[in-house]
């Protein structure tokens, strides 16, 4: 009987570890079909597909609720989604707050299980400050964001499109956190041209070249050619 009990519980133990591994492999092929199937739809803007994709991340998450990176990665396809949205239709309009609100949820799900990845407290920031514009709480996250990620140039871009997307109601401490992290993306090099185009997209560009026309710390962006490409147009 003392060596029957043992034997009963490693093998329960085996069978654990095996369904498991089985929902987590189950999990991963769905994460791995949503990635496909959002990558295809950026390029082609195909409504039916994110709904694809959102579905598949859905499963994703049942089936291994404790990925940090599958809520991230559901957040990041029900925020592509809000791009589908017809602003002049009452109907779509009524879901996009309900979308903001889960892409939260999902994001703060994520943050729950793994409180150390930068770019999760950037979207994070960035999708309440949809709703609440450059809050105290959405500066919290974009301070969490600076302490996880402080070195990284997508947390730089990440805190730049947020200051950018409110700069009319930008607090003196939201606009020396934008000059702060703009002095730090310049020194990432050719990767700096990603805010030109980040804020050409937002119609913020010249804002940045604004900015950028004065102080040492910005020469050497000033010599570039994207620089020159970008803000032509603005050089005083």
């Amino acid at each position: 009987m003392s060596k029957t009990v043992p034997s009963f519980i490693l093998a329960i133990l085996v069978l654990f570890i095996a369904y498991t591994s089985l929902q987590s492999m189950r999990a991963n092929a769905w994460y791995f079909n949503a990635l496909n199937i959002a990558q295809e739809s950026e390029r082609t803007f195909s409504s039916i597909s994110l709904v694809e994709a959102e579905n598949a991340m859905v499963l994703a998450t049942d089936l291994d609720p404790e990925h940090p990176h599958y809520w991230h990665f559901l957040a990041h396809i029900k925020m592509l989604g809000l791009s589908k949205i017809d602003l002049l239709s009452a109907k779509q309009i009524n879901q996009v707050d309900d979308t903001y609100q889960q892409t939260e949820r999902a994001l703060l799900k994520s943050i729950e299980l793994r409180d150390t990845w930068a770019q999760t407290w950037v979207a994070l920031a960035q999708v309440v400050s949809f709703r609440e514009g450059p809050s105290e709480r959405v500066y919290g996250y974009l301070k969490q964001a600076k302490k996880m990620g402080p070195y990284e140039f997508n947390t730089h871009l990440g805190i730049i499109q947020v200051t950018l997307m409110h700069w009319s109601n930008l607090t003196p401490e939201y606009k020396l956190l934008y000059v702060n992290e703009l002095k730090l993306a310049s020194k990432h090099g050719y990767k700096f041209k990603n805010i030109f185009s980040m804020a050409k997209r937002m119609d913020r560009l010249a804002i940045v070249c604004l900015s950028l026309q004065f102080g040492n710390e910005f020469q050497q962006v000033r010599q570039t050619l994207a620089y020159k490409y970008s803000c032509n147009n603005f050089n005083t």
